[in-house]
C-alpha cells in the first residue's frame, strides 16, 4: 500500500519532523510493508532524515522556495494550478501513484497576519485539493485549523476540506470551528505527537543530576502569530518567564533551567536567539542551553530527553507534547489556541498560560504548586495517551475496512 504525507515541514522543526515520524510508525505497525514518501518544501535537506525511516522525501507541486517573492509565489501557484486542471497533466505523478494521501497534522491552516488569501494557506489546501481532483483517498491527521479572519478564507478552507474523507481535528476549538463552517467529515482525537515512543540517548547528552531540580523549557519569538505584536512584546515575555523561573531559584536553590531551542529551520524560523536572551538572563550558573543540533535528530529522543526533565515549561507545543509524552509535569505557554484546546483535552487546562496574557505570578504559583506539592496528573495523562493510539490505529484500520 503506497502512501503520500503531504504538507510536511522540515525536519529541523522538530515538533512537525515529530508528528510525522508518529505517524510513520502508527502506519507501519498496521501495514507494516507500507510504501511512504513524504512531500515538502524542504525535500532534498530531509531527504537524510526520513531514510532512517526507509521513507523517501519528494519536493511539493507547487514548491514554495525561501527566498522568492510573495509575488513570485502567487504567479507560480497560479500557473500550476492551471496546468493542474488539465485532464492530461503529468504534473503530480507521485499523488497519482499513491493509494491514500494524508496532510500531516499540523497548525498551518489559519489566515495570515498580512491579510486573505495568505500564501501558506493556499499552498497547503492547494495539495489537498489536487489530492481530491485525482480521486484519491484524502485524510487530515490531527490538525487545528484557525484563527480564520476572512470571509473568504472561510469560504476556501470550507470548499477543499468539506470534500476530504476524514478530517481528524485535534482540540475542540477546531473541531467547532469546523462544524459551524458547516462540514460534517470531522471526528477528534488529540495530537499524534502524544504517541511518538521514546529512544533512549546515551549517557553522554544527558548530564542532569540527580541532587537538583531540572526544570525545561522550549521558547520562540511568536510574532508570527499575533497582529500587531513587536519585539517589547517578545522582551516581556522573556523577562517574565526569567522573573518566575528567578522566584522559583529563591525558593528551591537546586534548579536548573535547561533552554532547547526546538526549532532551528533557519535565520527566520529559529528559536536560537530568544533561547540566548533567557540563558543571559538566568545565568550561566543557573541555566544551559542544550544544543540539539549536536544530537542525531530523532524526535523519539526528545520524548526521553524531555521526559528527563522534573518539570517542563514550553511554548513549542510539542515540546510539551513531547514532555507529556515523557512523564514530565507540564505548564503550556500557549501562542496559539491549538495549545488551550489540546491541554484542555488533556485535563490539563489549568497548566495552561497565553503568551501575551500571562503575570509573573501566574506562572510562579504552577511551577511551585508542581515541585511543592507535586500537583500533577501524570498517570491520567498517561492512560489518555493510550486511548489515543487506539483511536488513530482505529482510524487508519479504516482504509481497508479491518
Amino acid at each position: 500500500m503506497k502512501f503520500l504525507f503531504i504538507n510536511a515541514y522540515s525536519a529541523k522543526n522538530r515538533g512537525d519532523a515529530g508528528i510525522v515520524v508518529a505517524m510513520i510508525h502508527l502506519i507501519r505497525g498496521i501495514y507494516p510493508g507500507a510504501e511512504i514518501k513524504v512531500m515538502s518544501s524542504f525535500s532534498e535537506e530531509n531527504q537524510g532524515f526520513y531514510e532512517k525511516y526507509n521513507v523517501n522525501s519528494v519536493p511539493t507541486v507547487w514548491q514554495l522556495e525561501e527566498n522568492q517573492s510573495s509575488i513570485k509565489r502567487y504567479i507560480n501557484g497560479a500557473k500550476i494550478l492551471f496546468k493542474s486542471l488539465s485532464k492530461n497533466s503529468k504534473h503530480a505523478e507521485i499523488i497519482k501513484e499513491s493509494d491514500v494521501v494524508i496532510s500531516v497534522g499540523g497548525g498551518y491552516l489559519y489566515s495570515s497576519r498580512r491579510g486573505p488569501l495568505g500564501i501558506g494557506l493556499l499552498n497547503s489546501l492547494f495539495h489537498i485539493w489536487l489530492a481530491q481532483k485525482m480521486s484519491k483517498k484524502t485524510i487530515a491527521f490531527p490538525q487545528s485549523v484557525g484563527p480564520l479572519n476572512y470571509s473568504i478564507d472561510k469560504l476556501i478552507v470550507k470548499k477543499v476540506l468539506r470534500k476530504v474523507d476524514t478530517f481528524i481535528s485535534r482540540e475542540n476549538i477546531t473541531t467547532n470551528l469546523l462544524e459551524n463552517l458547516g462540514l460534517s467529515n470531522v471526528i477528534q482525537i488529540p495530537d499524534i505527537g502524544f504517541t511518538l515512543p521514546k529512544k533512549e540517548l546515551g549517557s553522554e547528552f544527558k548530564q542532569f543530576r540527580a541532587d537538583q531540580i531540572n526544570v525545561g523549557l522550549t521558547l520562540l519569538d511568536w510574532r508570527f502569530a499575533k497582529e500587531n505584536s513587536s519585539e517589547k512584546d517578545i522582551d516581556l515575555y522573556i523577562n517574565k518567564v526569567s522573573e518566575a523561573c528567578n522566584l522559583l531559584l529563591k525558593e528551591y536553590k537546586n534548579c536548573h533551567f535547561y533552554i532547547f531551542p526546538q526549532v532551528t529551520v533557519g535565520e527566520n524560523d529559529s528559536d536560537l536567539i530568544v533561547s540566548k536572551k533567557l540563558n543571559a538572563k538566568l545565568g550561566a550558573t543557573n541555566s544551559s542551553i542544550v544544543n540539539l543540533d549536536k544530537i542525531e535528530n530523532f524526535p523519539e529522543f526528545l520524548v526521553d530527553l524531555y521526559g528527563d526533565m522534573d518539570m517542563f515549561i514550553g511554548s513549542r507545543m510539542h515540546s510539551t507534547i513531547f514532555a507529556l509524552a515523557g512523564g514530565t509535569p507540564t505548564i503550556a505557554l500557549a501562542y496559539q489556541y491549538k495549545t488551550i484546546g489540546t491541554f484542555k483535552d488533556m485535563g490539563l487546562e489549568k497548566y495552561t498560560l497565553k503568551v501575551d496574557d500571562f503575570s509573573v505570578d501566574d506562572l510562579y504559583r504552577k511551577m511551585n504548586d508542581i515541585v511543592k506539592k507535586q500537583d500533577f496528573p501524570v498517570e491520567k495523562v498517561s492512560f489518555k495517551i493510550r486511548e489515543i493510539e487506539t483511536q488513530l490505529k482505529n482510524e487508519i484500520k479504516k482504509i481497508r475496512g479491518w
